[in-house]
Protein backbone atom coordinates (compact mmCIF):
# COMPACT_ATOMS: atom_id res chain seq x y z
CA UNK A 1 0.00 0.00 0.00
CA UNK A 2 1.21 3.56 -0.67
CA UNK A 3 2.38 5.72 2.21
CA UNK A 4 1.92 9.11 0.62
CA UNK A 5 -0.36 11.79 1.98
CA UNK A 6 -1.69 14.79 0.10
CA UNK A 7 -1.52 18.05 2.03
CA UNK A 8 -4.66 20.09 1.41
CA UNK A 9 -4.20 23.85 1.73
CA UNK A 10 -0.67 24.40 0.47
CA UNK A 11 -1.28 28.11 -0.10
CA UNK A 12 -2.65 28.82 3.38
CA UNK A 13 -0.49 30.35 6.05
CA UNK A 14 -0.01 27.19 8.08
CA UNK A 15 0.10 25.00 4.97
CA UNK A 16 2.97 27.04 3.52
CA UNK A 17 4.99 26.72 6.71
CA UNK A 18 4.37 22.99 7.03
CA UNK A 19 5.30 22.32 3.40
CA UNK A 20 8.49 24.32 3.70
CA UNK A 21 9.54 22.25 6.71
CA UNK A 22 8.64 18.99 4.97
CA UNK A 23 10.49 19.84 1.79
CA UNK A 24 13.56 21.22 3.53
CA UNK A 25 13.92 18.01 5.52
CA UNK A 26 14.46 14.36 4.71
CA UNK A 27 11.56 12.84 6.64
CA UNK A 28 8.76 10.63 5.32
CA UNK A 29 6.80 13.65 4.03
CA UNK A 30 9.65 15.13 1.98
CA UNK A 31 8.05 13.91 -1.26
CA UNK A 32 4.41 14.16 -0.20
CA UNK A 33 2.40 16.21 -2.71
CA UNK A 34 0.34 19.30 -1.96
CA UNK A 35 -2.96 20.70 -3.18
CA UNK A 36 -3.49 24.29 -4.28
CA UNK A 37 -6.56 26.09 -5.56
CA UNK A 38 -4.47 28.00 -8.12
CA UNK A 39 -0.95 27.74 -9.52
CA UNK A 40 1.89 29.16 -7.41
CA UNK A 41 5.63 29.42 -8.23
CA UNK A 42 6.71 26.92 -5.58
CA UNK A 43 4.56 24.08 -6.93
CA UNK A 44 6.21 20.80 -7.82
CA UNK A 45 5.24 18.75 -10.86
CA UNK A 46 3.54 16.23 -8.58
CA UNK A 47 1.39 18.85 -6.86
CA UNK A 48 -2.29 19.26 -7.63
CA UNK A 49 -4.59 22.17 -8.46
CA UNK A 50 -8.00 21.22 -7.12
CA UNK A 51 -11.00 22.59 -5.29
CA UNK A 52 -13.05 19.82 -3.70
CA UNK A 53 -16.15 22.01 -3.73
CA UNK A 54 -16.20 21.40 -7.49
CA UNK A 55 -16.08 17.62 -7.14
CA UNK A 56 -13.41 14.93 -6.83
CA UNK A 57 -12.72 14.24 -10.52
CA UNK A 58 -9.43 16.24 -10.61
CA UNK A 59 -8.10 14.20 -7.69
CA UNK A 60 -9.21 10.97 -9.35
CA UNK A 61 -7.39 11.93 -12.55
CA UNK A 62 -4.29 12.93 -10.55
CA UNK A 63 -4.25 9.55 -8.79
CA UNK A 64 -4.44 7.76 -12.13
CA UNK A 65 -1.26 9.59 -13.20
CA UNK A 66 0.67 9.67 -9.91
CA UNK A 67 -0.60 6.68 -7.96
CA UNK A 68 -2.67 6.01 -4.88
CA UNK A 69 -2.69 8.03 -1.67
CA UNK A 70 -2.70 6.75 1.88
CA UNK A 71 -4.28 9.88 3.31
CA UNK A 72 -5.27 13.54 3.18
CA UNK A 73 -3.94 16.17 5.59
CA UNK A 74 -6.67 18.81 5.41
CA UNK A 75 -5.41 22.22 6.56
CA UNK A 76 -7.74 24.20 4.29
CA UNK A 77 -10.42 26.32 5.89
CA UNK A 78 -11.58 29.78 6.89
CA UNK A 79 -10.23 31.49 10.01
CA UNK A 80 -11.32 34.72 11.68
CA UNK A 81 -8.31 36.43 10.11
CA UNK A 82 -9.00 35.21 6.55
CA UNK A 83 -12.74 35.62 6.20
CA UNK A 84 -16.14 36.04 7.77
CA UNK A 85 -17.89 33.02 6.23
CA UNK A 86 -16.74 30.72 9.03
CA UNK A 87 -19.62 28.33 8.34
CA UNK A 88 -17.78 27.40 5.13
CA UNK A 89 -15.48 25.25 7.27
CA UNK A 90 -18.23 22.64 7.50
CA UNK A 91 -18.79 22.57 3.74
CA UNK A 92 -15.06 22.51 2.94
CA UNK A 93 -14.36 19.62 5.29
CA UNK A 94 -17.39 17.71 4.03
CA UNK A 95 -16.16 17.98 0.44
CA UNK A 96 -12.73 16.54 1.24
CA UNK A 97 -14.18 13.78 3.39
CA UNK A 98 -16.57 12.81 0.60
CA UNK A 99 -13.70 12.77 -1.91
CA UNK A 100 -11.61 10.52 0.34
CA UNK A 101 -14.49 8.09 0.79
CA UNK A 102 -15.30 8.01 -2.93
CA UNK A 103 -11.69 7.40 -3.99
CA UNK A 104 -10.76 4.89 -1.31
CA UNK A 105 -8.31 7.09 0.61
CA UNK A 106 -8.18 5.45 4.01
CA UNK A 107 -7.10 8.25 6.36
CA UNK A 108 -8.01 11.93 6.73
CA UNK A 109 -6.31 14.24 9.20
CA UNK A 110 -8.75 17.10 9.60
CA UNK A 111 -7.62 20.40 11.09
CA UNK A 112 -10.00 21.36 13.86
CA UNK A 113 -9.17 23.80 16.64
CA UNK A 114 -8.79 24.04 20.39
CA UNK A 115 -11.47 26.74 20.07
CA UNK A 116 -14.08 23.98 20.24
CA UNK A 117 -13.53 23.75 24.01
CA UNK A 118 -14.24 27.38 24.83
CA UNK A 119 -12.40 28.84 27.82
CA UNK A 120 -12.66 25.81 30.10
CA UNK A 121 -12.23 25.97 33.88
CA UNK A 122 -8.46 26.39 34.07
CA UNK A 123 -7.54 22.71 34.16
CA UNK A 124 -5.85 21.17 31.09
CA UNK A 125 -8.48 20.27 28.51
CA UNK A 126 -8.48 16.71 27.21
CA UNK A 127 -10.33 15.18 24.31
CA UNK A 128 -13.06 13.72 26.51
CA UNK A 129 -14.00 17.05 28.10
CA UNK A 130 -17.29 18.69 27.09
CA UNK A 131 -17.07 21.41 24.45
CA UNK A 132 -18.58 24.84 25.02
CA UNK A 133 -17.20 27.06 22.24
CA UNK A 134 -17.48 30.78 22.91
CA UNK A 135 -16.87 31.90 19.31
CA UNK A 136 -18.47 31.26 15.94
CA UNK A 137 -15.17 29.80 14.75
CA UNK A 138 -15.16 27.23 17.53
CA UNK A 139 -18.84 26.45 17.03
CA UNK A 140 -18.42 25.74 13.31
CA UNK A 141 -15.33 23.64 13.92
CA UNK A 142 -17.37 21.59 16.37
CA UNK A 143 -20.08 21.18 13.73
CA UNK A 144 -17.36 20.06 11.31
CA UNK A 145 -16.27 17.41 13.82
CA UNK A 146 -19.86 16.19 14.05
CA UNK A 147 -19.96 15.71 10.28
CA UNK A 148 -16.61 13.92 10.42
CA UNK A 149 -17.92 11.53 13.08
CA UNK A 150 -20.49 10.25 10.59
CA UNK A 151 -17.74 9.39 8.11
CA UNK A 152 -15.76 7.72 10.88
CA UNK A 153 -18.72 5.53 11.76
CA UNK A 154 -18.96 4.51 8.11
CA UNK A 155 -15.35 3.28 8.13
CA UNK A 156 -13.23 6.25 7.03
CA UNK A 157 -10.35 6.79 9.45
CA UNK A 158 -10.90 10.46 10.32
CA UNK A 159 -8.75 12.10 12.98
CA UNK A 160 -9.82 15.60 13.99
CA UNK A 161 -6.82 17.60 15.17
CA UNK A 162 -7.70 20.15 17.84
CA UNK A 163 -4.72 22.36 17.15
CA UNK A 164 -3.62 24.96 19.68
CA UNK A 165 -1.97 28.26 18.80
CA UNK A 166 0.67 28.15 16.05
CA UNK A 167 3.23 30.86 16.69
CA UNK A 168 3.01 33.61 14.06
CA UNK A 169 -0.36 32.38 12.79
CA UNK A 170 -2.34 32.52 16.02
CA UNK A 171 -5.48 34.50 16.64
CA UNK A 172 -3.86 36.30 19.56
CA UNK A 173 -2.24 39.72 18.97
CA UNK A 174 1.24 38.21 18.98
CA UNK A 175 0.96 36.98 15.40
CA UNK A 176 0.34 40.41 13.92
CA UNK A 177 3.16 41.96 15.96
CA UNK A 178 5.62 39.31 14.81
CA UNK A 179 4.84 40.20 11.21
CA UNK A 180 5.05 43.96 11.55
CA UNK A 181 6.48 45.84 14.48
CA UNK A 182 4.39 48.82 15.48
CA UNK A 183 3.02 50.01 18.78
CA UNK A 184 4.10 47.99 21.81
CA UNK A 185 2.09 44.85 22.31
CA UNK A 186 -0.37 45.14 25.17
CA UNK A 187 -0.53 41.99 27.28
CA UNK A 188 -3.20 41.32 29.86
CA UNK A 189 -1.30 40.57 33.05
CA UNK A 190 -2.57 38.86 36.16
CA UNK A 191 -1.70 38.88 39.85
CA UNK A 192 1.35 36.69 39.34
CA UNK A 193 2.79 39.25 36.90
CA UNK A 194 2.42 37.00 33.87
CA UNK A 195 0.17 37.19 30.86
CA UNK A 196 -2.16 34.51 29.50
CA UNK A 197 -0.91 30.92 29.57
CA UNK A 198 -1.68 29.10 26.32
CA UNK A 199 -0.80 25.93 24.41
CA UNK A 200 1.45 26.65 21.43
CA UNK A 201 3.39 24.98 18.66
CA UNK A 202 6.03 26.19 16.25
CA UNK A 203 5.85 25.32 12.53
CA UNK A 204 8.67 22.76 12.74
CA UNK A 205 7.00 20.86 15.56
CA UNK A 206 3.62 21.01 13.85
CA UNK A 207 5.06 19.75 10.58
CA UNK A 208 6.73 16.87 12.39
CA UNK A 209 3.53 15.92 14.16
CA UNK A 210 1.48 15.99 10.96
CA UNK A 211 4.04 13.89 9.12
CA UNK A 212 4.22 11.29 11.88
CA UNK A 213 0.44 11.06 12.10
CA UNK A 214 -0.01 10.90 8.32
CA UNK A 215 2.43 7.97 8.14
CA UNK A 216 1.51 6.30 11.44
CA UNK A 217 1.22 2.52 11.03
CA UNK A 218 -1.78 2.05 13.36
CA UNK A 219 -5.31 3.42 13.40
CA UNK A 220 -5.55 6.90 14.91
CA UNK A 221 -8.11 8.13 17.44
CA UNK A 222 -10.98 10.31 16.27
CA UNK A 223 -10.01 13.32 18.43
CA UNK A 224 -6.50 14.50 19.14
CA UNK A 225 -5.20 17.62 20.88
CA UNK A 226 -2.18 19.03 19.05
CA UNK A 227 0.21 21.32 20.91
CA UNK A 228 3.50 21.23 22.77
CA UNK A 229 3.27 19.36 26.09
CA UNK A 230 4.07 22.48 28.13
CA UNK A 231 2.13 25.76 27.69
CA UNK A 232 3.82 29.15 27.50
CA UNK A 233 3.04 32.63 28.82
CA UNK A 234 2.40 35.36 26.26
CA UNK A 235 4.89 37.67 27.96
CA UNK A 236 7.60 34.99 27.66
CA UNK A 237 6.91 34.73 23.93
CA UNK A 238 7.11 38.50 23.52
CA UNK A 239 10.40 38.61 25.42
CA UNK A 240 11.88 35.78 23.35
CA UNK A 241 10.91 37.60 20.16
CA UNK A 242 12.34 40.90 21.37
CA UNK A 243 8.96 42.56 21.05
CA UNK A 244 8.27 45.67 23.10
CA UNK A 245 5.23 45.16 25.27
CA UNK A 246 3.35 46.79 28.08
CA UNK A 247 1.30 45.20 30.83
CA UNK A 248 -2.35 46.08 31.26
CA UNK A 249 -4.54 44.75 34.08
CA UNK A 250 -6.49 41.72 32.95
CA UNK A 251 -10.25 42.11 33.02
CA UNK A 252 -12.03 39.93 35.53
CA UNK A 253 -13.61 37.79 32.82
CA UNK A 254 -10.31 37.14 31.01
CA UNK A 255 -9.04 33.60 31.67
CA UNK A 256 -5.34 33.34 32.37
CA UNK A 257 -5.03 29.62 31.72
CA UNK A 258 -6.42 27.84 28.65
CA UNK A 259 -4.21 24.83 27.98
CA UNK A 260 -4.47 21.46 26.28
CA UNK A 261 -3.73 18.05 27.73
CA UNK A 262 -1.65 16.37 25.01
CA UNK A 263 -1.11 13.02 26.73
CA UNK A 264 -2.87 11.18 23.91
CA UNK A 265 -0.67 12.85 21.28
CA UNK A 266 2.50 11.98 23.20
CA UNK A 267 1.69 8.27 22.83
CA UNK A 268 1.67 8.59 19.04
CA UNK A 269 4.47 10.99 18.07
CA UNK A 270 7.95 12.06 19.07
CA UNK A 271 8.37 15.72 19.95
CA UNK A 272 11.28 17.74 21.28
CA UNK A 273 11.20 18.24 25.04
CA UNK A 274 11.57 22.00 24.54
CA UNK A 275 8.91 22.26 21.82
CA UNK A 276 6.82 24.59 23.99
CA UNK A 277 9.68 26.76 25.28
CA UNK A 278 9.44 30.38 24.19
CA UNK A 279 12.93 30.58 22.58
CA UNK A 280 12.25 27.41 20.60
CA UNK A 281 8.86 28.63 19.41
CA UNK A 282 10.28 31.93 18.22
CA UNK A 283 13.28 30.28 16.50
CA UNK A 284 10.94 27.99 14.56
CA UNK A 285 8.82 30.95 13.52
CA UNK A 286 11.87 32.92 12.38
CA UNK A 287 13.07 29.98 10.31
CA UNK A 288 9.74 29.10 8.67
CA UNK A 289 7.17 31.80 9.48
Amino acid sequence: MPTRALLIGGSGRIGRMVLKVWRDGDGPSHYDPAQYRAAVPEMRDSDLIWDALNGSDPLSAWMQRHGLLSGLVVLAGVTPSTGFDLDANVEIASAYLAAARRLGIARVLLASSSAVYGIGQGAPLNEDDPCHPNSFYGAYKLMMEDVASGYRKEGLEVCCLRIGNVVGADALPLGAHLDQLGEPLEIDCFEDGHGPLRSYLGPVSLAGILSQLAHHPARLPFLLNVAAPQPVHMDALADAAGLPWSAVPAAGYTPQRIVLDCTRLARLVNLRADAGAAPRLISEWRAYG
